[in-house]
């Protein structure tokens, strides 16, 4: 039985533009909990950034970036040039080694966005970094609570407190804030099963986003004794 052709790490990478949904399927047990609730191979959901694009100085203009919520862990965020928990923009070629490598994660994939980038695109994302970047993910006393806050949003539609975002939530925030997604439903309201293909979110103004595109974890580079930063 012929498979869709998945690509090597540095296709899957230079064939990246900002805006672009990355997408990741984790083998923790937490992880895989989500997947079964949701009913999708997908637990993780980040958005590309080109670095030259945004504009951080004393990177490669060429370096792919992911803008995702997350745990503070070997994925230096690259504004405050330290682990931080939450919102962060890191390196992508860093999440997915240390993560395939730690094996948190089994699997990637890439959507395309289909839509022209626009310069008003970049300064709005810049806004939203600015305004989300000091939040962090939604733990109370060691209590995760994205499942929760995510029903509240998609049933009741009710806004989340102030001050947190889990990982769907700041990709539907920021698709929001770009005029992409609608309004009327809450940021809260959306898993990563809403990122992926199965789902397929309904964009706006003509914007679609393509087929995943796996990537081949083959390619990667042999585990690194030390992450690099």
């Amino acid at each position: 039985m012929l498979t869709r052709q998945s690509l090597p790490l540095n296709d899957f990478l230079s064939n990246l533009e900002s805006f672009d949904i990355i997408l990741m399927k984790g083998i923790l047990v937490t992880s895989l909990e989500a997947q079964t609730l949701t009913s999708s191979t997908w637990s993780h959901v980040a958005m590309v950034v080109v670095a030259g694009d945004f504009g951080l100085p004393g990177i490669d203009p060429n370096a792919r970036l992911i803008w995702e919520a997350n745990t503070a862990d070997t994925a230096i965020d690259l504004i405050y040039k330290t682990l931080k928990e939450g919102p962060q923009l890191v390196y992508l070629t860093d999440r997915i080694i240390h993560n395939y490598w730690k094996k948190f994660d089994g699997a990637y994939a890439a959507r395309k966005l289909m839509y022209p980038r626009r310069q008003e695109m970049i300064d709005t994302l810049k806004k939203v970094v600015a305004e989300t970047h000091d939040c962090v993910l939604p733990i109370v006393d060691g209590q995760y609570l994205e499942l929760p806050y995510f029903l509240m949003g998609r049933f009741e539609n009710k806004q989340s407190p102030e001050g947190t975002f889990f990982c769907s939530q700041l990709i539907a925030h920021t698709y929001q804030a770009l005029g992409l997604m609608s309004n009327y439903y809450v940021d809260n309201s959306y898993v990563p099963a809403d990122f992926t293909q199965d789902v397929d979110i309904s964009l706006l103004n003509g914007a679609w986003l393509g087929k995943e595109i796996y990537l081949d974890t083959n390619t990667l580079p042999p585990q690194p004794t030390e992450t690099s930063k």
